[in-house]
C-alpha cells in the first residue's frame, strides 16, 4: 500500500490570499531563535496504510446486516475515507498525521440520506453494541471526533437538503450536513442569510456548528448558533426520534433544544433544524481603526455594547498580534514590499503616540438598512474617539475580510518546519478581562516565544479572548511538550475567571478541566442524561468523560 499521505492539511485547495512565503517564514524562524536558513524538517518515514488502519473489530453480521438496511453505495471501507473521517484538525491530529501515530481508526463510513437512514444506522449499533462518531466537515479543533477501536463514523454530509424556506416569518428548516457555503448561496436567493461565518465556514457544517455551539464573525450582531435554533430533530443513542417544536421563544420548562446544543455526539445525532434568518443586509460598510493600548481598545468596545450598538463583527488584536499582521502583509508579497501610503499612515501614527509594542489594531463591520448603519458608525466612532482611537478607513479591514476564512493556511507550512502553532480561546466579564489577559500571557510567554491574542466576540457583559501559541517544537518531544503547554493554558484559564471554551467546545482535549468547570452535580447531571438517550454507551464515547465511573 502507499504510504500514509498528510491526512491534517486545511482545505482542498491553496490559499488565495494567503501567502507563506520563505521571507515570512525566516521572519518567524528568527523570532522563535530558530536557525533562518533551515526551512525544512524531514518528519520520520510514514508507515504504511497497512500498519495504521490494523484489524477489523466489526462483525461479518453486523455489516451484513447494515448492507441491508442501507445502500452498498452509502457504506465505504476505503482507507483513505476511514482516515479522514477520524480525523479533525487539532494541533495533535496534525502531529500524528506526521509521524503517522494514530491510535484508531473508524471500522468503516456511512453516509445516510435522510433521518430514517440515520435512525436504522442508530437502532442497529445499538443491537450490536458498536460504537458512532458524528462526522461532516471534521473541522474539530478539540479531538471531537477522536475514534475508539471498533467504531464506525456516520458521516452526515449527504443529509444537505434545504428542507422548507419561509421568508415571511424569517426561518428555515435544513439538514445538518450541509456546508456553511451552500447554505448561504441557497439562502441568498430569498433575499436571507443566517449571519452564521465561523472561521471554518467553507468546510464545516450546520451540525457540526450546533453540537459545538459554535460562533461566527458576526456574532455580535446575529448572536452565536444556540441563539439562532428554533426547533431540531435528533436521534438519541437508542434509535428514538426527538423533535422539539419551532417558536421564536417558549417557556415549557428546561429548554431540550439546549440540552442537545453543544453536546457533540455524546447523546445522539443531529439530522435537522428550524433556525431564524435574517434579511440580507442592504449595506454593509467595514472600519478600521488603531488605538494606543489593547486596553483602550477593549474599553472602547465595552461601551459601544453598553450603550446598546450592535456592529456585525468587532475584532482587537493586541499590541503584539498587531505588529505580526502588519508585518506579514508585506512579507507575503512577491517581492516582500509594504505600500507607501500605509508606511506613511505608521510614520504620522507613531508620532501621534501610537507606538508600535504599544498599538492596537480594531476592525468593526456595521450591517443592515443604511440608515441603522450610519447611526451604528456615528455612535460607535464617537465611543472609539473617547477611549483616544483614530480611524483609518476601510482597507485594513476589506483586507481581513478578503482573507478571514483562510488564515488556518498558515497553520501546516509552520508546522511542517518544526513549528508549534495552536490556538485556545475563553472568555470571561469585563471586569476581569484585562486580568485573564495579562496573567495568561504572563505564564505561556516564558515557552511561547510569539504569543497573538484578539477580541472576536463582545457582549455588554464581556467578551472572548483568543490567543495564537508559537514556539519551537522541542524534537523527539513533540507531544509532551504540546500536552504540558496546553494544560497551563487550561489551567490558567480556570484559575483565573476564564471559561475552558467560547465557540470550540470541550472534545476530548479538555475532559481533565471539565469537572473543574461543571461541578460535581453538573457531572451527574450530564451522566443521567446520557443514561437516558444513549444507556448502551455507543454514541462518540469519551466526550466530556461521560462514560468513565470515576469523576
Amino acid at each position: 500500500m502507499e504510504p500514509l499521505k498528510n491526512a491534517t492539511k486545511w482545505g482542498d485547495r491553496e490559499s488565495t490570499h494567503i501567502k507563506v512565503t520563505d521571507p515570512l517564514k525566516k521572519f518567524v524562524f528568527q523570532h522563535l531563535g530558530m536557525d533562518p536558513d533551515t526551512l525544512s524538517k524531514k518528519y520520520p518515514q510514514k508507515k504504511t496504510l497497512d500498519a495504521i488502519l490494523g484489524d477489523s473489530h466489526l462483525s461479518a453480521t453486523f455489516q451484513s446486516e447494515l448492507t441491508q438496511l442501507i445502500d452498498k453505495t452509502q457504506i465505504t471501507t476505503d482507507p483513505w475515507t476511514r482516515i479522514t473521517n477520524s480525523l479533525g484538525q487539532g494541533y495533535v491530529e496534525s502531529l500524528r498525521s506526521r509521524f503517522s501515530d494514530i491510535p484508531a481508526v473508524v471500522e468503516l463510513v456511512v453516509f445516510p440520506h435522510s433521518h430514517e437512514e440515520v435512525v436504522k444506522v442508530v437502532q442497529l449499533a445499538n443491537k450490536h453494541k458498536v460504537p458512532l462518531s458524528t462526522v461532516a466537515g471534521a473541522t474539530s479543533v478539540t479531538l471531537g471526533i477522536e475514534p475508539s477501536l471498533g467504531i464506525i463514523a456516520v458521516n452526515l454530509t449527504q443529509m444537505n437538503k434545504i428542507i422548507d424556506v419561509n421568508p415571511e416569518a424569517q426561518y428555515i428548516t435544513v439538514e445538518s450536513g450541509i456546508l456553511g457555503p451552500d447554505l448561504e448561496a441557497q439562502l441568498k436567493t430569498y433575499g436571507l442569510t443566517l449571519g452564521h461565518f465561523p472561521q471554518s465556514f467553507e468546510y464545516s457544517t450546520l451540525g457540526g456548528w450546533a453540537a459545538t455551539r459554535g460562533a461566527g464573525q458576526n456574532s455580535t450582531l446575529y448572536g452565536k448558533i444556540e441563539e439562532m435554533v428554533m426547533g431540531m430533530k435528533f436521534v438519541t443513542g437508542l434509535g428514538e426520534t426527538l423533535i422539539t417544536r419551532k417558536a421564536p421563544a417558549r417557556a415549557t420548562g428546561p429548554d431540550i433544544n439546549h440540552i442537545l446544543l453543544g453536546s457533540e455526539g455524546t447523546f445522539g445525532i443531529i439530522t435537522e433544524m428550524t433556525l431564524r434568518v435574517w434579511k440580507t443586509p442592504r449595506k454593509t460598510r467595514l472600519s478600521a481603526f488603531f488605538f494606543k493600548s489593547f486596553e483602550e481598545g477593549l474599553l472602547a468596545y465595552k461601551e459601544i455594547l453598553q450603550n446598546g450598538y450592535r456592529p456585525a463583527v468587532m475584532r482587537i488584536s493586541d499590541s503584539e498580534e498587531t505588529y505580526y499582521n502588519i508585518v506579514a502583509q508585506a512579507l507575503m508579497r512577491d517581492p516582500p514590499k509594504m505600500p507607501f501610503s500605509y508606511r506613511m499612515l505608521l510614520g504620522l501614527l507613531e508620532k501621534k503616540g501610537y507606538k508600535d509594542g504599544t498599538r492596537s489594531m480594531g476592525i468593526l463591520s456595521f450591517e443592515g438598512d443604511p440608515p441603522l448603519v450610519a447611526l451604528t458608525f456615528k455612535q460607535a466612532k464617537k465611543s472609539i474617539n473617547r477611549y483616544k482611537g483614530v480611524y483609518i478607513g476601510s482597507r485594513p479591514a476589506k483586507s481581513w475580510y478578503k482573507r478571514r476564512y483562510e488564515l488556518p493556511f498558515v497553520r501546516d507550512p509552520l508546522i511542517d518546519h518544526g513549528i508549534l502553532i495552536d490556538t485556545f480561546e475563553t472568555s470571561t466579564t469585563w471586569d476581569n478581562i484585562m486580568n485573564l489577559y495579562r496573567v495568561t500571557r504572563k505564564i505561556l510567554k516564558p515557552e511561547c516565544p510569539i504569543l497573538w491574542t484578539h477580541g472576536s466576540h463582545f457582549y455588554p457583559n464581556g467578551a472572548n479572548l483568543y490567543f495564537t501559541l508559537v514556539a519551537p517544537q522541542k524534537e523527539k518531544d513533540e507531544f509532551t511538550q504540546y500536552y504540558r503547554i496546553r494544560k497551563k493554558v487550561l489551567d490558567t484559564f480556570q484559575a483565573y475567571g476564564g471559561t475552558l471554551s467560547h465557540h470550540h467546545g470541550i472534545g476530548r482535549s479538555f475532559i481533565t478541566n471539565y469537572l473543574a468547570e461543571i461541578g460535581d452535580e453538573g457531572l451527574k447531571t450530564l451522566r443521567s442524561i446520557k443514561n437516558t438517550l444513549d444507556p448502551n454507551k455507543i454514541m462518540n464515547p469519551g466526550i466530556f468523560g461521560l462514560d468513565s465511573k470515576s469523576s
